[in-house]
């Protein structure tokens, strides 16, 4: 027999999934009967000024309670006013369609399609969603997202940290990021178990709900790579190979060394490298240096100075003060965060 979602008083099992998902809900139902009303919940709400804008602030502690990980549907048959929220927010849309203005942009998004959003970025769903159009809500703490995400990407070197800079600056993002997934059919799935499994918690609901969203993530970096394959101009391509031999060959290697082998002046590559990247060749160095290091701490037992002799750096007041100005925390914070995400 297949396991149950139970939902209040509705039990169905994963092949329901859709019926419940289209089923209208309490707060449906009353916006069907007061088109182009608020919820009455509004009312018990006080609008907020943050960074010069005036709207609602959100902050799920329902929805999180102890939990990293919350999922909501997103009410139909009504508009959602400008708001930001406490917590990161993940929209992905189920069916339909829906628009979005988020940081007064204004977005449309297709089935399939998800947008990852900060905590502080103002947005607003402005499109009256119908019958068809399912929006999921995923919420999830910072501390989640840092060490599923961002971690991944920055434990990949130069080479992901180019290719993703591509897909941003193509995305013209401003602490969201837009995923054209339609095409994806294994994002579709990841969203479905972790529906399912949020809904329906079992024995080992904690460890699950870690682990889909963990493959939510990384096949999201996985899309960010070939999304950002597809930007890179001609010009640009030329670099790939000159990253991928500097993330391999970080501790010895000169730009001196680095020119002679790709047959550039040392000059023009140091410019040209700047100009795409946006960082100088000691900047890519200490990224790639640094990128090990953390990637160091979260999964070996090594001390601290026999990382420091791993990634070739000799000096440990520099080796601290990077590390702190890249991730934000000392190595030591670095460590006891990624273990606490890793239980």
């Amino acid at each position: 027999m297949e396991n149950s979602i139970k939902i209040g008083d509705i039990a169905i099992n994963p092949t329901e999934l859709e019926l419940f998902l289209y089923r209208h809900t309490e707060s449906e139902s009353w916006h069907l009967q007061h088109p182009g009303q608020l919820s009455h919940l509004y009312d018990k709400m006080k609008q907020e000024e943050f960074r010069g804008e005036v709207g609602y602030c959100f902050d799920f502690v329902n929805t999180l309670k102890k939990d990293m990980i919350g999922m909501i549907k997103e009410t139909r048959f009504t508009v959602i006013p400008k708001h930001h929220h406490v917590d990161m927010e993940l929209n992905y849309i189920y069916s339909g369609s829906c628009t979005f203005v988020i940081n007064g942009r204004e977005i449309t998004l297709k089935k399939g399609d998800l947008c990852i959003l900060d905590s502080d970025v103002w947005h607003s769903a402005t499109s009256y969603k119908k019958e068809h159009d399912i929006v999921i809500n995923i919420v999830f703490r910072r501390q989640f997202f840092d060490g599923v995400f961002l971690s991944r990407l920055s434990q990949q070197g130069v080479v992901a940290s180019f290719l993703v800079d591509a897909v941003s600056r193509n995305r013209r993002h401003d602490k969201y990021l837009i995923f054209h997934t339609q095409n994806e059919p294994k994002i579709h799935s990841l969203i479905q178990f972790l529906l399912c499994e949020y809904f329906d918690r079992s024995s080992c609901y904690g460890e699950l709900i870690k682990a889909y969203a963990t493959a939510l993530f990384l096949e999201l970096v996985n899309v960010m790579h070939s999304q950002a394959e597809r930007t890179i101009s001609d010009s640009n391509e030329i670099l790939v190979p000159v990253l991928q031999y500097l993330e391999k060959n970080y501790k010895t290697c000169t730009l001196t060394q680095l020119a002679e082998k790709f047959g550039y002046n040392p000059n023009y590559l140091s410019a040209q490298l700047k100009h795409i990247t946006g960082c100088s060749f000691v900047e890519l160095k200490n990224r790639q240096q640094f990128s090990e290091a953390a990637f160091l701490l979260a999964n070996t037992e090594c001390a601290i100075g026999e990382i420091m002799e791993k990634i070739g750096c000799s000096n440990r007041t520099f080796f601290y003060r990077k590390f702190e100005q890249i991730y934000g925390m000392t190595p030591r914070e670095y460590r006891v965060q990624a273990r606490k995400l890793q239980e």
